[in-house]
């Protein structure tokens, strides 16, 4: 077994041979990888390097390959680029698909926009191509911008400066593995100079209209060996607050979740406000945890030790002697209309899904059961704000074998990082939502 890293030691990096052999190594069982090419020069180091290093056969598990090209329709030349990656990847003999973001482009926040377009179409890729898994040629380089571009934002705080996770869940099934955020793109250039194998320079790359490449040209020096660190106390931190969570915290029909603050389990004050940073959103049905000048209010309050009543994220926080009480508050409810045969999110927090033949509308409505001994906010609150269904037409059958509504986890639907891994599964656990499938790694 190798020795572990001395803490505060410097983290080498990473060749692109080196990493792809540690990620092979680490894939706990036989995978069919879709590697997304943009045709750049990460994204082909990382498929040709992927493609000698099964060649070699020297790994626990037989994995296969399979190619995914994003065209984004952002300017000229970009069809013919995804055509160029098609033919490289025939030439190697690995399966190519090309998928169009045909969608009309935002006025603003495009690189947003586009990155869920991206990950939308990758991931439709994947389901044609029969790949368990996504990997990206994301680098150590792209890492340090990442750190570099969260480092002033608040609603992120400490929590950005893990920077991207190797291994992200992306809509609730499909991972999203990153082998090379070890590696620097020099490294993976001169790997493929090597080859003589050529990449394309995408223009964008030195446009200052985006975030990311005013960044670049800053040069950042954020340490490798600080960014592993902080992922790491991120990992422990969700760890101890999902478990934290699983020892205080009951549920009730609603959702209502009661967390006894006195226990035997009780936490640091940092284990606290990260749980309920993550429970908040999800009971609010938030795709964000809180600001941080609303954490520190909810922190405030609760160490004064005081009863009181707050809301924050459209979540409802009451605290009661040695409880505090979440739930969804009641009130900015929108009616949704759920066409016959269609799936759509209520209020962040529900998935619906209308397997009969009529619409059917979800309101807000009262829970199916309120326990009478929850503090009267808590039932006023339950009086009026959970899903209910409106047929339009009468159903052949039982509504409940027609209309299904299953809870879910708005802060972590779209995506989330393998370190919160955890905290997601415990909060999931409370509110009865589907568990999380494993990471492949």
């Amino acid at each position: 077994m190798a020795a572990r890293r001395a803490a505060g030691s410097p983290v080498p990096d990473l060749s692109p041979e080196a990493a792809i052999e540690d990620f092979l190594h680490a894939l706990r069982r036989p995978t069919r990888l879709l590697v997304a090419i943009s045709g750049g020069s990460d994204s082909t180091g990382l498929l040709l390097s992927l493609q000698r290093a099964i060649k070699t056969q020297s790994f626990p598990h037989h994995h296969t390959l399979t190619a995914a090209t994003v065209d984004h329709a952002l300017r000229p030349g970009s069809a013919d680029e995804a055509r160029a990656v098609a033919t490289l990847c025939e030439t190697v003999g690995i399966p190519h698909r090309i998928a169009r973001w045909s969608d009309a482009k935002p006025e603003h926040g495009l690189p947003a926009a586009a990155r869920q377009a991206r990950y939308r179409l990758l991931a439709n890729e994947a389901d044609a191509l029969g790949a368990d898994a996504i990997v990206t040629g994301h680098t150590l380089d792209d890492q340090i911008e990442t750190v570099a571009m969260r480092a002033d934002r608040s609603t992120e705080g400490a929590l950005g400066l893990t920077g991207m996770a190797p291994a992200t869940l992306y809509g609730g099934r499909l991972w999203i593995l990153r082998p090379f955020l070890r590696t620097r793109r020099s490294a993976i250039r001169s790997y493929l100079d090597g080859l003589g194998q050529r990449w394309i320079d995408d223009p964008s790359n030195e446009d200052p209209r985006y975030e990311r490449i005013r960044i670049r040209q800053l040069a950042p020096t954020i340490s490798p060996s600080a960014i592993e660190e902080t992922a790491r106390k991120r990992e422990a931190l969700s760890l101890r607050a999902a478990q934290w969570l699983e020892a205080s915290a009951e549920f009730f029909t609603g959702p209502v979740v009661k967390i006894g603050l006195l226990g035997d389990a009780t936490p640091s004050a940092e284990i606290r406000d990260h749980a309920l940073a993550a429970l908040t959103a999800n009971l609010g049905g938030k795709p964000h945890r809180p600001a941080a000048a609303s954490l520190a209010r909810l922190a405030d309050a609760l160490d004064a030790g005081n009863d009181f009543r707050l809301t924050m994220s459209g979540c409802l926080m009451l605290r009661r002697g040695k409880d505090l009480f979440l739930l969804r508050e009641r009130r900015g409810f929108l009616p949704l209309s759920v066409p016959p045969s269609a799936a759509m999110v209520w209020d962040g927090r529900y998935l619906i899904e209308n397997q009969s033949r009529g619409e059917v509308t979800i309101t807000a409505g009262p829970a199916a059961q309120i326990i009478p001994e929850l503090p009267g906010a808590v039932r006023s609150a339950l009086a009026g704000n959970c899903p209910q269904a409106i047929v339009e037409k009468e159903l052949s059958g039982k509504i409940d074998d027609q209309i299904t509504i299953t809870p879910r986890l708005s802060l972590f639907a779209d995506f989330l990082p393998g370190f919160d891994q955890p905290l997601a599964d415990a909060i999931g656990r409370l509110i009865g939502a589907e568990r999380t499938p494993a990471s492949p790694i």
